[in-house]
C-alpha cells in the first residue's frame, strides 16, 4: 500500500498524535516517560523544532510543534524509531511500539493554537492523572516544565502567551494562567467531545477562512501536498465549496437559487459537470449542496446533460470560459 501524503512547511505549526500499539500502556512507568521525553527533546534539537506544548501520559503522547526547517516527517520518524529501538532493547522485546504512523493536524496562530495548548496543558486532567486543584503539577508535560525558566529547553517556545492578553512569562504570569486554566475545566461532557473532536480529527485546527486560505495555498503548483489520505475529505471539500461559490457567481446564482430550482434545472447540470470533470467532487455532496435529489441520479443526469443539451445550454458557455483556479 503506498505511504499516505502529508500537508508540511516550513513555517507551519502542528497537533502531533500518537498512540501505543493496540492502545497498549507504552508510557506506564516513571522510566519510560523520562526516555519519552528525554527523546524528544533530543528530536527538537536534531530538527530543528519549535516546542510550544506536550503531554505525555500512559498510552499516547500530545505535541504542538513548529518546523521551521519543513520536516516533520523526518524528525517524527527519528523520534518514534529511536524511542521504538530504546525501549524494546531495554525490555528485550521486538515489534511495534506504536499504532502506526503519526497523525498531525496543521494549527492556525491566535485563538485556534491557544485552545490546543490549553487542549494539551488540560489533558493530564481529563485522564485523572491530577485534580484541578493541582493543575500543572503533573510532570510530563509543558505546564509543569516550561515554567521553570532556568531549566527550560532553549527549543521550548511559549510565544502562544502572547494570546493570552495580560499574562505574560513570569511566574506571576504562569501563575494566572494556571488559574484561568482551573476555571476553564468543565463537567460538561458535550463541551469535552466537542473539544475532543476539534483538537483531534480532520486535517487542520482553525477558523473556516484560515482553512480555505491553506486549501488554496495547496493548490499552487510550490504548494506541498503531504496530507494523511483519511483527513482528505475536509480539504476536499473546502475546495470544493470554493469551486462551488465560484461557478455561482459566474452564472449569477445563488444557494437560494438551488433550493427553489429543480434538481435538474439546467443550470445546476452545467456546474455539476463542470465540477466532476475537473475536480473529484462526490455525487453525494453535489445532491445535498445544489439539491439534486438522490446522490445516484446526479451522474446519469449529468451524463443525459453532457449527451444532449451541454453543447447548446447557455449555462454551459459561460462556464467553458470560466476556471475554478482559486
Amino acid at each position: 500500500m503506498a505511504r499516505k501524503a502529508r500537508i508540511e512547511s516550513s513555517d507551519s505549526v502542528y497537533h502531533v498524535i500518537n498512540r501505543g500499539n493496540y492502545r497498549s500502556f507504552i508510557f506506564k512507568t516513571q522510566g519510560a516517560k523520562v526516555a519519552f521525553e528525554r527523546t524528544l527533546f533530543e528530536a527538537c534539537e536534531r530538527a530543528g523544532w519549535e516546542l510550544l506544548a506536550y503531554c505525555i501520559v500512559s498510552n499516547h503522547f500530545h505535541l504542538c510543534l513548529g518546523t521551521p526547517r519543513g520536516n516533520l516527517s523526518e524528525g517524527m520518524r527519528w523520534l518514534q524509531a529511536t524511542f521504538a529501538n530504546r525501549f524494546n532493547r531495554y525490555r528485550k522485546e521486538s515489534g511495534h511500539l506504536f499504532q502506526g504512523r503519526f497523525k498531525s493536524l496543521v494549527v492556525e496562530s491566535g485563538q485556534p493554537l491557544l485552545t490546543l495548548v490549553n487542549y494539551i496543558h488540560l489533558n493530564p486532567l481529563r485522564a485523572g492523572l491530577e485534580t484541578a486543584e493541582r493543575i500543572g503539577s503533573y510532570a510530563w508535560s509543558s505546564l509543569c516544565r516550561f515554567p521553570k525558566r532556568k531549566s527550560r529547553p532553549a527549543f521550548a517556545d511559549v510565544s502562544w502567551m502572547d494570546y493570552l492578553g495580560d499574562v505574560s512569562d513570569t511566574n506571576g504570569g504562569w501563575t494566572r494562567y494556571r488559574n484561568r486554566l482551573r476555571l476553564r475545566t468543565a463537567d460538561n461532557r458535550k463541551e469535552i467531545e466537542e473539544l475532543e473532536k476539534s483538537m483531534n480529527r480532520g486535517w487542520c485546527i482553525g477558523t473556516m477562512a484560515f482553512k480555505k486560505a491553506l486549501a488554496a495555498e495547496l493548490k499552487q503548483p510550490n504548494g506541498v501536498m503531504r496530507l494523511e489520505h483519511e483527513q482528505l475529505k475536509e480539504l476536499n471539500e473546502q475546495r470544493w465549496e470554493l469551486y462551488l461559490a465560484k461557478a455561482l457567481k459566474a452564472l449569477k446564482k445563488s444557494e437560494a437559487d438551488a433550493t427553489d430550482a429543480k434538481r435538474s434545472d439546467p443550470w445546476k447540470l452545467a456546474i455539476a459537470s463542470k465540477m466532476k470533470r475537473e475536480t473529484s467532487v462526490s455525487n453525494k455532496w453535489l445532491s445535498e449542496r445544489l439539491h439534486m435529489g438522490v446522490a445516484r441520479g446526479v451522474s446519469s443526469n449529468c451524463a443525459i446533460y453532457r449527451k444532449q443539451r451541454e453543447a447548446h445550454c447557455p449555462y454551459s458557455k459561460r462556464l467553458n470560459n470560466f476556471t475554478f483556479a482559486y
